[in-house]
């Protein structure tokens, strides 16, 4: 199925009606619709077939023949997708990804994706399936070593990343942040950076940093 930009129509309680333009959209997190269980925090759930722009930050779900809009993300209390987890935080829908037993949220912001690779629910995926995040999204130091990688990782993004450090979040978008954050380990996190090369404008350097920095907090 092919995407289309979206234009909005009609509100419709939380739920907005869109009709299809023909221009490809490159920010979508997947490649095409897939399955996806969503969770409201009324306490109601649907599936659905969704796909989310990571630049307008925006869900969207098949229903019938229409593509519709979730008006009200802040509506979302969770998002399924296979073994993929989405959760909303600070006003953000954010992957959840776990690095040596640390949280990591991932709100995902790029542009320009390349084709991925076939993932476990048989339609192309931007998960590293192979290596880097298996279907359980978990992650580890050793998991980042494998030779297979894919664009999402490697792309120039925006993300915004939310880390868990003694049960509090701490949010970063640049390396500056991480510096700010945890001033006693910033001058080791700064030569290992520049010793290879880190920065975080690709998902793949992020969590090279982020599992340096761990080990430098002895998480």
């Amino acid at each position: 199925m092919k995407r289309f930009i979206i234009t909005l129509i009609a509100l419709v309680g939380a739920l907005l009606p869109v009709s299809a333009q023909s221009q490809k959209q490159e920010s979508f997190l997947f490649p095409d619709f897939v399955q996806g269980h969503l969770v409201f925090a009324n306490g109601t759930s649907a599936d659905a077939e969704v796909d989310f722009d990571t630049i307008r930050q925006t869900l969207y779900y098949i229903r019938g023949n229409d593509v519709m809009e979730l008006s009200n993300l802040q509506d979302l209390r969770t998002l399924t997708i296979g073994d993929r987890t989405f959760v909303m935080h600070d006003g953000l829908l954010c992957e959840v990804y776990d690095l040596k037993g640390n949280k990591v949220l991932v709100n995902w912001k790029f542009r320009n994706v390349n084709k991925g690779s076939k993932g476990a629910m048989g339609a192309t995926t931007q998960n590293r399936v192979d290596v880097l995040w298996t279907a359980g999204s978990h992650a580890t130091a050793d998991d980042r070593t494998g030779e297979h990688s894919l664009d999402i990782w490697s792309i120039r993004c925006e993300n915004t990343y939310f880390l868990t450090v003694g049960g509090q979040y701490y949010k970063a978008k640049k390396l500056k942040d991480l510096y700010k954050a945890f001033p006693a380990q910033a001058p080791a996190l700064k030569a290992y950076a520049k010793e290879n090369r880190l920065l975080m404008t690709s998902a793949e350097d992020s969590f090279k940093l982020f599992s340096e920095l761990f080990r430098l907090l002895g998480e």
